[in-house]
């Protein structure tokens, strides 16, 4: 087992990167377009209607069912605006994904928008704790790429149990792979809790402050 895991960690870990890579460009690409979408819902009377439509579209299609559309339907190569793409299977994961990630980050963008209207600006900052949120879930969704030939974690993981021989061994080595994402995750909302407490003493307190200065200087 142990001569096993000397071969499958710095595989694991190299995998992993491709499931984290895989998560940040399909967040980007969501926001790109989840967000005019959102300021389309949330302030063009005419655009509102069709937009949400297509949000409510983006929310339903199978991210499954997009990965193997797109990897065993669309052509292998095409232009974009005189750009060449290849639809690799990499390409076709992060696509699907980016559906998922437009319809979450317009939903999440339009009730931020509101929450600044209403005057809560700091309501409007858990926006960014829902990206997080988006991004972890993507992370472990991007482990349907190994259904397509993407090798990433899970792929490096499935490959290494089936040449295991022994039931302990297997489940020894599924423990470990969850236990290494729960730290990688854990040290991420680690780093964001303080990103969001500091977030929270720069800007809550200070308002809340300044609204409660200006209750008091009203009583008689």
């Amino acid at each position: 087992m142990l001569e096993s895991l000397s071969r499958f960690l710095p595989d694991f870990f190299s995998g992993l990167v491709v499931n984290f890579e895989i998560a940040i460009c399909a967040l980007l690409g969501g926001i790109l377009l989840g967000a005019p979408l959102a300021a389309a819902r949330f302030r063009n009377k005419l655009a509102a209607t069709p937009a949400a439509w297509l949000v409510a579209v983006l929310r339903t299609i199978p991210t499954f069912a997009v990965m193997f559309f797109l990897v065993n339907v669309m052509p292998s190569s095409f232009s974009v605006g005189g750009w060449q793409f290849h639809m690799t299977p990499w390409l076709a994961v992060a696509l699907s994904l980016t559906l998922y990630a437009a319809a979450y980050v317009s939903d999440n963008a339009v009730e931020a928008m509101r929450q600044v209207r209403s005057g809560s600006p700091v309501a409007a900052m858990l926006f960014l704790m829902s990206l997080v949120r988006a991004f972890f879930v993507m992370v472990l969704s991007s482990g349907f790429g190994a259904a397509v030939g993407v090798v990433e974690a899970t792929t490096i993981t499935l490959r290494a149990v089936e040449v295991l021989p022994k039931l302990s061994d297997r489940l020894l080595l599924i423990g470990l792979v969850i236990v290494i994402f729960t730290a990688c995750f854990q040290v991420i909302y680690h780093i964001i809790n303080l990103l969001r407490g500091k977030l929270n003493r720069r800007f809550y307190q200070p308002l809340e402050a300044a609204r409660l200065s200006g209750t008091g200087s009203r009583q008689p």
